[in-house]
Formats: structure tokens, sequence, C-alpha cells
């Protein structure tokens, strides 16, 4: 029995290591795709914004 507790102890740390390397190359994975994400559409949605200072041809306001 004793062996059994042992066994069934280092079984659960191993398991426990196992999870927590999964869920940290799992979130590198998110994360990497959200910066992707990010960038792609800044690149997309980057453009010159035009501004008058003057509306031409208006007629004045009153």
């Amino acid at each position: 029995m004793y062996h059994h507790d042992i066994m069934r102890s280092v079984i659960r740390e191993r398991e426990r290591e196992m999870r927590a390397e999964a869920d940290a190359i799992r979130a590198g994975r998110l994360a990497r795709r959200a910066r992707d994400y990010w960038a792609e559409r800044a690149e997309r949605v980057a453009r010159p914004i035009k501004r008058r200072t003057s509306r031409q041809g208006a007629a004045p306001a009153r």
C-alpha cells in the first residue's frame, strides 16, 4: 500500500507539470495569434486621415 501511495503521488505531480506546460504552450499560441491579428488589422486600417481646415465653396455659417 505504501508503494502505491508514493507512485500515485509521483503520477499526480507529473500530471500537474504536464498540464502546466500544456497551458503555457496554449497561452503562448493564443498570444502569438492575437499579436499577429492586431498587427494585420492595424496595417489594414491605417490610412491617412484627410482633414479640411476650411470648407471651400460652402456658404458662411450664420
